[in-house]
């Protein structure tokens, strides 16, 4: 025992990793050899799941807080730095492929999307359907305002209320953004095999796009403590997540290709703000793409608006703008979401579509575009040549100069995988996460507020540190 107390004093664990790797060393199962192989990759996914939490601690300490980061460091050096300890973990865990096993949430979220929202009949966007959750959902935000009164519905931010779990989806924010990437390696892909930069740009626009309905969420995900961590694999696609601000929510991510064709790196700031009857998500930040060749890319996500979440019709919708930039070529894909009523495009679309919810746009020379750094209130200025027509619906499909890329019909979902054995920082680990997963809400509401505790504490500390 004296042996593992040496070894995790240089090398901190989350306390239920701990517990376990102690309990084994008593049993006599674990090595030393063993010990520092779990402190390299971290312990097997179906152990963690497996674990009962009474024979735990009663609460679950991050201690892998900050491990890569500093907070308050520059956030191209974040990316910098995401970069090298990412490519140095792949290289690690490189012998481990064969041991990727599937997340079992993405079989659940894809059903979701196909069974509970269908078009609204009266309104551009959505309409969610699942009456149950519906009411649950209802119910909550009416306990919400009691709690807080009129400043929930005054615009102001929202992304630090501590929700009651039953809101919660049974992922945390890295899982939902590495969910939104099932997709990227086919549009990906194929962009980097394009010469043609126009024809590249058609096919990071169509990637953009098909994104936008992945991200049909009703729930709040878990929000990360500083340093939480998630990697996964997508077909040949790697991804590595981890949260570098806890206020405001910031997530730095890398990914690439096995055959290093495409490399996607920066960072997302999340945040949710309230009006009457009505919630905005945004996402803002630097999201670049960057190909084998050098050449590189910006996208900026629009803004995900929910009606009806206290009364009436709940809907789900994107509106403004959406862009991406060819950095490289002074090149830019300005899209506009749901620029006229429901049905505007219906008649240059031979197929009949189940959700109608259009978008239009144009490639022009990004010198005719002016950028909100801040929202999404991007401008396109008069006199701009339009290079290539765009033109779908974002539920299904995309169109340039009548040609059309992408068809929701004509792809499927990759799954998505995580090696055998996980960083001890991984989302995955968390207790309040495992309970609400295996359907213990009430264990997992005590979990959650014990991690939302440790992480006003460890904020505290970090101030006090910095003063």
């Amino acid at each position: 025992m004296m042996a593992i107390n040496s070894i995790l004093i240089q090398n901190p664990l989350p306390f239920m990793v701990e517990s376990y790797m102690k309990k084994k060393v008593l049993e006599g199962k674990y090595s030393s050899g063993k010990i520092n192989y779990i402190l390299k990759y971290g312990l097997p996914y179906k152990i963690v799941l497996s674990f009962n939490n009474e024979d735990l601690s009663n609460s679950f300490i991050n201690d892998y807080n900050g491990k890569f980061f500093d907070d308050k460091l520059d956030y191209k050096l974040n990316i910098e730095k995401t970069q090298k300890t990412v490519e140095e973990i792949q290289k690690e865990t490189e012998e481990n492929k064969n041991e990727l096993e599937p997340y079992n949430f993405d079989i659940q979220y894809e059903n979701e999307w196909k069974n509970d929202y269908v078009n609204s009949p009266e309104k551009s966007g959505l309409l969610y359907i699942n009456e149950e959750a519906k009411e649950i959902i209802y119910k909550s935000f009416k306990y919400l305002i009691t709690k807080f009164g009129k400043n929930l519905f005054e615009g102001k931010s929202i992304i630090n209320i501590s929700f009651p779990i039953i809101l919660y989806d049974k992922r945390t924010y890295a899982q939902v953004f590495a969910y939104e990437h099932k997709l990227a390696p086919y549009f990906l892909s194929r962009a980097a095999l394009c010469k043609d930069k126009i024809e590249r740009l058609k096919w990071i626009t169509v990637y953009l796009i098909s994104i936008f309905h992945i991200t049909t969420i009703q729930t709040q995900p878990f929000k990360p403590v500083l340093g939480e961590t998630f990697q996964c694999r997508i077909g040949d696609f790697v991804l590595y997540i981890e949260n570098t601000s806890s206020e405001p929510l910031i997530n730095n991510f890398y990914g690439f290709d096995d055959n290093k064709n495409y490399k996607i790196y920066g960072y997302q700031i999340s945040d949710i703000s309230t009006m009457p009857n009505s919630v905005i998500a945004s996402k803002v930040g630097k999201y670049y793409i960057e190909f084998k060749d050098g050449s590189k890319y910006l996208l900026r996500f629009p803004n995900t608006i929910l009606q009806g979440i206290s009364m009436g019709d709940r809907i789900f919708n994107y509106i403004e703008k959406t862009l991406v930039c060819d950095l490289t070529n002074n090149l830019c894909s300005f899209v506009v979401l749901n620029p006229d009523e429901v049905g505007f495009l219906m008649s240059f679309f031979k197929k009949k579509k189940t959700f109608p919810d259009s978008f239009k746009g144009q490639i022009v020379d990004s010198s005719f575009v002016t950028i909100d750094e801040k929202g999404v209130n991007h401008i396109l200025n008069k006199g701009a040549q339009t290079l290539c027509k765009i033109e779908g619906e974002w539920t299904s499909l995309c169109k340039f100069d009548d040609e059309e890329y992408w068809d929701i019909e004509d792809y499927q979902m990759i799954p998505m995988y995580h090696y055998g054995y996980l960083c001890p920082s991984d989302s995955s680990l968390r207790l309040d996460l495992i309970n609400f997963i295996k359907n213990d809400q009430d264990k997992s509401q005590i979990e959650k507020e014990k991690i939302e505790a440790d992480a006003e504490r460890d904020k505290n500390l970090r101030n006090k540190k910095s003063i």
